[in-house]
């Protein structure tokens, strides 16, 4: 309502009440299976074949996830995502140590793989910025072939200053697709300050000046000398030495010495002189020595890193040594084994195996290619049966892949023991050829290149059209593992098995359309591919373009609005051919009012919506009748 305060006119914009809704995708396919290459249990999103090979390492003759995704792109997929599952992998990583004993920098292959080995990296100062802090990261890879590495990666002017925006993993961790890099624990003292590192030997002769210079935060100066007297016979003997010369220039405040070890933690042999953490940026403070140490002793004692970690550990030079490749406690990068039906399955609570899709927004298609290898009696269900409730629960429909060695003669049994309406099967296998294998034919699981045909149908066709028919041409597939007749196409079909089928002229094709619960003998209403297909992206868009409808003010107004929005969006998928019927009364109704939404239900807080659709059945059996007429009597 306008607030008036003043004589005149006021102009007021009143809201329309339309909420367009927008129609999902309906063909975005989700892999789940072995590769060599990528991040495990992890969903990696690719829009092409090329994106596969960058990011899960291409074909690999152990993978038949690999090939299936090769096919669903081939046969006009445009979107999946990758979920890699394995066992026994390990992560190619290297340490980087300074000019002085110690490691300043953790790197690691972006994900677990013998890939990962193929990797080198080189430090150096080339353009930067300031040398005495600063570095370049150059991460190059070995070709296929042999010989010198190839520089892959650059990332230029990196610190190790946490405060600094070119702080070495902000930059490589958000820039790189190659690696990952820590700051190496050991420089994460647990107070800001200075560390000895290095041998120092007791009785321990101090130079004749005696003094300390340096500064905190490379801003702050400060100089100790420490009190005459003979050699210092011990650690302690130094630390209290130190810490006398600090309450003499009035430095108490700011400076405190301890012994530590080596790394600058505990306590050992080796001098420690922290500074008072600043409490608003308690990891800035940090100690730097003029010259490196206690005048002549700056061979002995060398420069730390601070907590704020500005410095790498070495007397002048802050950075790694010059040329890095594998160190000696590097971790060798390892491929793993594919992971059993367990693995694949995964838990919902670590959000592995198939529920590591439980992160992505929305996909439309489940594909685990590696049921097809999964041959021994009973072996495979238990996936089959968690796969299919996901995606029930996800509002997304599952292509099986039967078991290698099924026949004619027991697919349909196979089958029946999964009835789930979001899931179909087909049957036999394909043969493609092989590029691992000099161009053999190569039997595979068929979900891949079928996902791809679905794609191709949504795009050209509608979801609502059968991916099967004629139109419905299996590329890429060179055979199919078994050539069946019209009868044996019989056999199954009833039995809620869909064929794959070699027509002269068409080629090799879908020839069915039914989904796990589309045998005779269910009668289930969503016993067609296409029709349940519709119907599950109906829900999906309905249900994110109905939001805005929540906390809403539940009466005729809110009424009239849902049906208006709702009846545009089914209206505009009758007139693209969606439904049957030849007037929108007949082909569809959307039903918000007193009826569905009683004061009962009023008091609960609940609007109740009926929607109502009547799909396009395929045409799956064409009756030609013919008679002979006996021509003009008369």
């Amino acid at each position: 309502m306008v607030q008036v305060s003043y004589p005149g006119v006021y102009v007021v914009e009143k809201p329309s009440g339309v909420h367009t809704i927008t129609g999902v995708a309906t063909s975005i396919a989700a892999f789940v299976g072995f590769t060599r290459k990528g991040d495990p249990d992890k969903a990696v999103f690719a829009t092409s074949f090329a994106d596969f090979e960058r990011s899960h390492g291409g074909l690999d003759r152990d993978s038949p996830l690999s090939y299936a995704v090769r096919q669903f792109f081939l046969n006009g997929g445009t979107q999946a995502w990758i979920v890699r599952v394995a066992v026994g992998f390990a992560t190619a990583e290297w340490r980087l140590v300074g000019s002085a004993p110690g490691a300043v920098l953790d790197v690691a292959a972006s994900s677990p793989g013998a890939w990962g080995n193929e990797l080198r990296l080189t430090v150096d100062l080339a353009g930067v910025r300031n040398p005495d802090a600063d570095f370049n990261l150059v991460v190059s890879r070995l070709p296929p072939g042999g010989g010198a590495p190839v520089v892959a990666e650059t990332h230029r002017n990196l610190s190790l200053d946490r405060k600094s925006p070119q702080f070495v993993e902000s930059v490589v961790n958000a820039a790189s697709s190659l690696v990952r890099a820590s700051r190496h624990a050991g420089l994460a003292f647990t107070k800001a300050g200075y560390a000895v590192s290095g041998t120092i030997g007791f009785p321990l002769t101090l130079p004749a000046d005696r003094g300390i210079a340096g500064t905190v935060n490379g801003v702050t100066p400060f100089a100790l000398t420490l009190a005459p007297g003979g050699p210092l016979a011990d650690i302690t003997a130094l630390v209290t030495a130190v810490n006398n010369a600090i309450a003499a220039a009035a430095l108490g405040t700011l400076l405190a010495a301890t012994a530590s070890n080596a790394d600058g933690t505990g306590a050992g042999n080796f001098l420690k002189i922290t500074a008072t953490p600043d409490p608003a940026q308690p990891d800035s403070s940090s100690v730097v020595i003029a010259g490196g140490g206690f005048g002549g002793l700056a061979a002995a004692i060398r420069m730390g890193v601070a907590n704020g970690g500005r410095e790498f550990p070495a007397a002048a030079q802050h950075r790694p040594a010059a040329v890095v490749n594998l160190a000696p406690n590097a971790t060798t990068g390892g491929d793993g084994t594919p992971g059993g039906e367990t693995e694949l399955e995964g838990s919902e609570a670590a959000k592995s195996g198939i529920h590591a899709l439980r992160d992505v927004d929305l996909f439309n298609l489940l594909l685990i290619p590696e049921t097809f290898g999964m041959t021994a009696p009973g072996q495979g269900a238990t996936l089959i049966a968690a796969a299919c409730a996901l995606c029930e629960e996800k509002r997304a429909f599952y292509i099986v892949d039967a078991p290698a060695n099924r026949t004619l003669g027991d697919i349909v049994g196979w089958a029946a023991v999964s009835t789930s309406r979001n899931a179909a099967t087909y049957f036999p296998p394909v043969r493609v050829a092989d590029p691992l294998d000099g161009m053999r034919l190569k039997a595979m699981a068929p979900s891949g290149t079928l996902a791809g045909v679905y794609a191709r149908t949504d795009a050209t066709r509608g979801v609502w059209k059968a991916p099967a028919g004629t139109d419905a041409t299996l590329n890429g597939v060179i055979d199919l593992g078994l050539p069946l007749s019209d009868r044996e196409n019989g056999r199954i079909n009833p039995g809620g098995v869909n064929a794959l089928r070699n027509f002269p002229a068409y080629g090799r094709v879908a020839w069915g359309a039914r989904t796990m619960k589309g045998a005779d003998a269910q009668a289930d209403e969503y016993k067609y591919i296409p029709v349940r297909r519709l119907a599950l992206f109906l829900e999906e868009s309905l249900y994110r373009g109905t939001h805005w409808v929540v906390f809403e003010p539940n009466d005729e107004p809110l009424w009239s609005q849902i049906r208006l929005n709702l009846g545009a969006f089914m209206n505009g998928l009758f007139r693209q051919g969606a439904f049957q019927g030849n007037t929108p009364q007949e082909a569809f109704f959307v039903k918000c009012d007193k009826e569905t939404t009683t004061q009962a239900d009023r008091n609960l807080g609940i609007v109740n919506i009926l929607v109502g659709f009547a799909p396009l059945k395929p045409a799956e059996f064409v009756v030609l009748t013919i008679q002979q007429i006996a021509g003009d009597l008369q």
